[in-house]
């Protein structure tokens, strides 16, 4: 009897292999298909999937195409829902915003009577009270974290949890914003407009709007800041739909013309800032004549006041801490005001207001300090991050400013005077100064990945500068005595063009065309006009310099004002003159041309031009008699060269 292996004393069982069947393999588990293909779907079919077409389609010969899910098509639903009501509420908003006295209590009623919980709705919302001299705007960074949630942006873009400037004393100021929206304002203006220029300290700005004082902040001051700031607000659902901006703003300059007449003739600091800032308003509102009268005289009054001066009492303090910040304030506020009656003096053709550049000023190693560790982020998102650099920024730029405050007094000797023995030499000297400030330049503002906008805005400052030197040797015809150097200013334009052009599309390409410091329209009308001489099919970066341009002066006339759309209308004048046709420039750019023949540019905007921002390098059979045609350089100012358009056009 035999025994199991494990059985104490049993014999053990030799274990027989049982025979495979050799070669078979696995099944293969077919892939599951998301979705199937519309063709597929019809006759019941199983559909692969492939793209850009599926088996089946491919062996008919039928285009491949997959329809929206059931789930996809309501989602598309549910947003349009959302996007149309969150436009009627704004609509209905700005209705009751502009409605009468006399007429707001009945719409308020009316609309209790047929929908009690639409105005329940709106009042949450819009924040609406039951009198119009409360109402308040809502333009802060939380309706901005309502529309980039429910709309999910891409990514790596994240906003900023709190707005860079955060003020609890705005009621102090003004009744019309509360200090949700005037915080938000007041980060868009310090985080894009200001540091082109530092016309405002903003550490005094905001200690004395948080404790109430008037040595670096006024009413008038705040609301002009305000103002810009609305300039630069957008909403993320559509950053042309700038209405409540626009109804807020209307309701800002309003109180602007009143606090002015009260406070225009106060001998402070605040007071000179507003002027100036107001002059700039008045600029891209087209009426830059009264523009630059009050920023000439702003520069005027804080000349002769002698707070350009070191030791200047208006500046001093017996607190150390505080006295070392308006030491700093008093060099970067000096320089601004120098800097921008400078620029009008170039762009305007206007004397100077200053006979020297201010005598203070950053030493290089004291703005490396100041510049430590700072940093500068695209408010309100909080990325990129990029290295802010304003000390050494506001160095150059006051160098720069000198050599731009130079050029614009030489440039007025010659057009009064003419041309001289002197002349050449004088012209030569500025632009070695010009190539000298540009090699002395920092690596770390021109580092064409991290620069900020107000780092490019240096760099195209720069640019035309050299453009403008150029145009005054060609346009007042300045002969080389023998002996010279020869200077060579068709060649140099047409090589700082060059970079110019470059220039404007890192802008677009870093920083796009929502808030846009307003110093661009300046540079945007001088690249769109030399980006039109250059056109070709064969150059493409061309007809992309003069998109962006075209596209960056659209977006500002949304913000800013009319001077936008006048510069746009030259444009399309010098289009049609030199007879371009649509194969040379891009289809946004046709398109935007083609409603500037509509109701864009209307006879209120022509009527109400007084610009005479002066236009180099225009066509000459665009304004020049018969005589001068042939000229390759012309300056015209805004509105004869709108007037002669006109005339081309009838």
């Amino acid at each position: 009897m035999s025994s199991w292996p494990n059985e104490p004393g049993g014999n053990t069982r030799s274990k027989v292999a049982i025979p495979r069947i050799s070669g078979r393999h696995p099944l293969l588990k077919r892939q599951r298909v998301a979705r199937a293909c519309d063709a597929c779907r019809q006759i019941k079919l199983k559909c692969n999937g492939n793209r850009p077409s599926c088996d089946y389609c491919l062996t008919i010969g039928s285009p491949c195409l997959y329809s929206a899910s059931k789930r996809e098509v309501r989602q598309i639903s549910v947003q349009r829902l959302e996007e149309r009501i969150q436009d009627y509420e704004s609509a209905l908003g700005e209705v009751l915003l502009h409605c009468p006295s006399k007429n707001f209590k009945t719409v308020l009623e009316l609309i209790s009577e047929r929908r009690p919980e639409f105005l329940a709705a709106l009042q949450q919302s819009a924040r609406l009270p039951q009198s119009p001299p409360d109402l308040k705007i809502n333009l802060n960074l939380e309706r901005m974290h309502l529309t980039y949630r429910d709309n999910r942006f891409g990514e790596g873009l994240s906003l900023q949890r709190q707005p860079l400037i955060q003020t609890k004393s705005i009621q102090h100021w003004t009744s019309l914003v509360e200090d949700d929206v005037a915080s938000h304002l007041l980060s868009f203006y310090f985080n894009w407009e200001n540091p082109t220029w530092h016309l405002i300290d903003q550490e005094l700005f905001i200690h004395d709007l948080e404790t109430r004082s008037t040595k670096f902040c006024s009413p008038l001051l705040v609301h002009i800041v305000l103002l810009f700031g609305c300039s630069f607000s957008y909403g993320l659902h559509s950053f042309t739909d700038r209405r409540q901006e626009k109804a807020l703003g209307q309701n800002l300059y309003d109180e602007i013309l009143r606090l002015w007449a009260l406070e225009k003739d106060t001998a402070d600091i605040p007071t000179l800032q507003s002027g100036i800032l107001l002059g700039l308003l008045c600029c891209t509102f087209g009426t830059d004549r009264l523009g630059t009268e009050l920023i000439m005289r702003g520069a005027a009054m804080y000349y002769r006041s002698g707070l350009h001066e070191e030791g200047a009492p208006y500046f001093q303090c017996a607190n150390d801490d505080l006295g070392q910040n308006m030491a700093r304030a008093q060099k970067l506020i000096s320089w601004g005001v120098f800097d921008v009656q400078s620029l009008a003096s170039q762009v305007y053709k206007k004397n100077s207001e200053w006979p020297q550049p201010p005598q203070i000023g950053f030493s290089l190693e004291e703005a490396t300090s100041l510049d430590d560790n700072n940093t500068w982020t695209p408010y309100p998102f909080q990325t990129p991050i990029f290295a802010s650099n304003t000390y050494k920024f506001a160095r150059f730029r006051g160098k720069l400013a000198g050599l731009v405050n130079e050029t614009a007094t030489f440039s007025l000797q010659l057009r009064d005077s003419g041309p001289s023995e002197n002349s050449w030499a004088q012209g030569c000297e500025i632009y070695e100064k010009l190539l000298q400030w540009n090699q002395e330049l920092p690596l770390e503002i021109q580092q064409e990945r991290k620069s900020t906008p107000h780092c490019l805005c240096l760099r195209m400052y720069y640019q035309c500068t050299v453009i403008n030197i150029c145009d005054v040797f060609e346009t007042l015809s300045i002969s080389q005595p023998e002996g010279r150097p020869e200077l060579d200013a068709a060649g140099i334009k047409s090589g700082a063009v060059e970079i110019l052009g470059s220039l404007i599309l890192l802008y677009k390409h870093f920083h796009g065309w929502k808030s846009v410091p307003i110093v661009m329209l300046h540079y945007l009308c001088v690249a769109g006009i030399h980006a039109i001489a250059r056109l070709s099919p064969s150059e493409m970066k061309w007809m992309k310099v003069l998109e962006s341009s075209v596209l960056g002066l659209w977006n500002m006339a949304i913000g800013w004002g009319r001077l936008g759309k006048a510069f746009l209308k030259i444009l399309a004048f010098v289009l049609r003159a030199r007879k371009v046709g649509n194969d040379y420039i891009t289809p946004k750019t046709a398109a935007i041309m083609d409603q500037l023949d509509g109701a864009y540019w209307t006879a209120t905007d022509a009527a109400s031009l007084a610009a005479d921002y002066v236009v180099h390098s225009v066509p000459s059979d665009l304004t020049s008699t018969s005589s001068d045609i042939g000229r390759e350089v012309t300056a015209q100012s805004v509105n004869e060269l709108i007037k002669a358009a006109h005339q081309l056009a009838l």
